[in-house]
């Protein structure tokens, strides 16, 4: 039962192989349920329909980003769901006759079923009492500590340095030429990738920084290491990269309670309605999941995907 529900694919880097007009054939789209939807359903490549996705996603914090795309797929109009039991225990309402009820998954079992605000009757409930985190710009010094933890056993080498020294690369894969070129950061043996934040910003600034290069890592753009649990996918064009990795960051970011920082991702769609080039949802959605269980908590090894 539990490997039905998998939306990780066996074989990651196996693609749709098709013609011309195959909306799976792009070498974007990777062979798992998340992007075969994604891929078939055509709303989502215009810009306006995939931000109003993002931005539900980005609403219920308190699951996970590919929970949040199930729900959004069962009904793009809910305004806040919880178990029945949440309803009645927290809340002091209770579900209406033929109450719908949305599936996602569980953490320690194959489904839950949630139910949206308009399927419940009972108390009165403030809009204040149903947000989740409120958007309050300042992000917890331990969540981005914990991420730097994290990022070290990750293979990750999380530097601050001046710009004349970051220059236009602000995250790269550690080879023999790099390492040499940045020698003097004291980057360790096994440090894979190598991310450099700016020192003048501040605690936020650092956060959306780090978690945009945390995007195109986990996303593949930067190649694997022998660690990676990600595959590798540097095939795609500079513009099918931006748009996962600022995806990712925006997603992470607002969940956080951080608008601003998420304002500044994807920006040259948020004016526009225009059409844009195939992506991979479901590299985002994992990026976003590891990204937010980085800073969670510290980890004594790094988890593995679908893991925390």
């Amino acid at each position: 039962m539990s490997q039905q529900l998998n939306l990780f694919s066996k074989v990651t880097t196996d693609r749709f192989d098709g013609g011309a007009d195959d909306p799976w054939a792009g070498p974007a789209i990777e062979a798992n349920a998340v992007d075969e939807m994604f891929a078939a359903d055509g709303r989502y490549r215009n810009s306006r329909d995939f931000l109003q996705l993002l931005n539900f996603i980005a609403r219920l914090p308190q699951y996970s980003a590919f929970n949040c795309f199930l729900l959004y797929t069962q009904n793009p109009a809910i305004s806040h769901v919880a178990t029945a039991r949440t309803w009645a225990r927290k809340f002091g309402r209770h579900l209406k006759f033929n109450a719908r009820p949305l599936v996602i998954l569980a953490p320690m079992g194959p489904v839950c079923f949630v139910y949206d605000f308009s399927d419940t009757e009972g108390e009165s409930v403030s809009v204040e009492r149903l947000k989740s985190y409120p958007a309050t710009e300042r992000l917890p010094t331990s969540v981005y500590e914990n991420m730097i933890h994290n990022c070290a056993l990750q293979g990750i080498a999380v530097r601050e340095v001046i710009s004349d020294d970051r220059r236009s690369d602000t995250a790269l894969r550690m080879t023999p030429s790099n390492r040499k070129k940045h020698r003097h950061l004291n980057l360790t043996k096994d440090a894979s990738y190598l991310v450099m934040l700016d020192p003048a910003d501040s605690p936020e600034a650092k956060f959306a920084a780090l978690v945009l290069e945390l995007g195109h890592i986990f996303c593949g753009h930067l190649g694997i290491d022998k660690s990676a649990w990600w595959p590798e996918r540097h095939h795609l064009s500079a513009t099918q990269e931006e748009i996962e990795a600022e995806a990712a960051a925006c997603l992470v970011c607002q969940r956080k309670g951080l608008a601003s920082s998420a304002a500044k991702y994807l920006q040259q769609y948020q004016m526009t309605n225009q059409q844009i080039p195939v992506f991979s949802l479901n590299a985002i959605l994992q990026a976003v999941n590891y990204i937010e269980a980085m800073g969670s908590s510290r980890w004594r090894k790094p988890k593995k995907r679908g893991r925390y």
